[in-house]
């Protein structure tokens, strides 16, 4: 049974194929035009890396350790620098970006993860331009997932592993070839100027369906999240928290590897012999000590019940109250990846026990 997500279905555009035997002549073609980032393999662990030869791309793999957030949104990125000339100082901004980007590829959770970044960093009056101008200037060729990681949820998030509406070009994985689909207006211009692409049939349009069931039915995790964050504000002060974060280490790893996280800590570096400097930006947790201390020495999340209270309350209460937006797509790093073993699934199922138990109590 297909679901009420976005799975794959015909768009009313021609599909087309693409056999994985061609891709290389498809990187060819798109990087005259633009930088083209792609899953590579390097070291064991698939990262998202420019590319310009179709043969090093990774073609065969679930997803990435660290999401392709990090070509929008750099570990480190410099802001300003600037040249100290007597009582003046000269502040240089970074050229603004005008090349195109096309990540190819990325699955629909981490494409999904731009659409909350760009709620983010276009919030309010001062916007981060920085993020905005490479984003709008980025082009996402997606790739469904026909076998999800047990420990992916995407599907309790709106999302599915053959959610397609945060792309510009969609592909489904029929074992030797690709069925594209485009999405955009600039996914669709893309597709049109590869020519040499031929139309997909019937039969390629019932296997991307079925895939799609299929995949769906492998994500066993059903979470009750929607209409949570009223609920987890009034419980700010519960002892829940002391429980939720006694075995956490505070290690950051599950901040580091979220593709929707945006901590970040800002550093001056001059060097004083030369009289210039430069102010940069590199990647922070709110689950380190030092993020929330103010220079007065006071820190309002002095202990690792607050920063773990902080880090769920973010997402799923502070983010749907001023974006309307649940911030996580259920992509699971997280879960893979934390050497406790701590588990967001049985985190947010122990809340809405918690959440059961007060609606019957009042209604009793």
């Amino acid at each position: 049974m297909i679901s009420k997500n976005s799975c794959w279905r015909k768009t009313k555009l021609i599909e087309k194929l693409i056999y994985k035997k061609e891709i290389p002549k498809l990187v060819k073609d798109l990087t005259r035009k633009y930088t083209f980032y792609a899953p590579v393999d390097v070291k064991g662990n698939i990262e998202y890396k420019r590319v310009q030869n179709g043969k090093d791309i990774e073609l065969e793999f679930l997803n990435s350790k660290v999401p392709p957030k990090e070509i929008l949104f750099p570990r480190m990125e410099t802001l300003f620098k600037y040249k100290i000339s007597g009582k003046n100082i000269e502040i240089i901004k970074p050229d603004k970006i005008e090349s195109k980007n096309i990540i190819f590829g990325i699955r629909p959770c981490d494409a999904h993860s731009f659409v909350l970044l760009e709620q983010f960093f276009g919030f309010g009056e001062f916007k981060d331009e920085l993020f905005l101008n490479k984003r709008k200037n980025t082009i996402l060729i997606g790739i469904g997932c026909n076998t999800p990681r047990n420990t992916c949820f995407c599907t309790s998030l709106e999302g599915h592993p053959f959610k397609k509406d945060d792309m510009d070009v969609f592909m489904v994985d029929l074992d030797d070839r690709y069925l594209v689909s485009p999405i955009s207006d600039i996914g669709k211009e893309i597709i049109e100027n590869l020519s040499w692409l031929v139309d997909a049939k019937e039969e390629d349009l019932e296997l991307a369906m079925k895939l799609s069931e299929e995949a769906e039915s492998m994500i066993s995790t059903t979470l009750d999240i929607q209409d949570s964050y009223e609920f987890l504000d009034s419980k700010f002060s519960d002892p829940i928290w002391n429980e939720i974060s006694e075995t956490c280490m505070g290690c950051g790893t599950c901040s580091f590897l979220c593709p929707t996280c945006t901590c970040f800590d800002v550093i001056d570096e001059e060097d004083r012999y030369n009289k210039r400097g430069r102010r940069i930006r590199i990647w922070d947790t709110c689950q380190f000590c030092l993020y929330s201390l103010h220079t007065s020495g006071h820190n309002p999340r002095d202990s690792g019940i607050e920063r773990c209270r902080n880090r769920i309350l973010h997402k799923f209460s502070y983010y749907p109250a001023n974006y309307k937006l649940i911030g996580c797509v259920g992509c699971g790093r997280c879960i893979q990846l934390c050497p406790v073993n701590n588990d967001l699934r049985v985190i947010i199922k122990r809340l809405n026990e918690i959440k059961k138990k007060e609606e019957k109590t009042i209604v009793a």
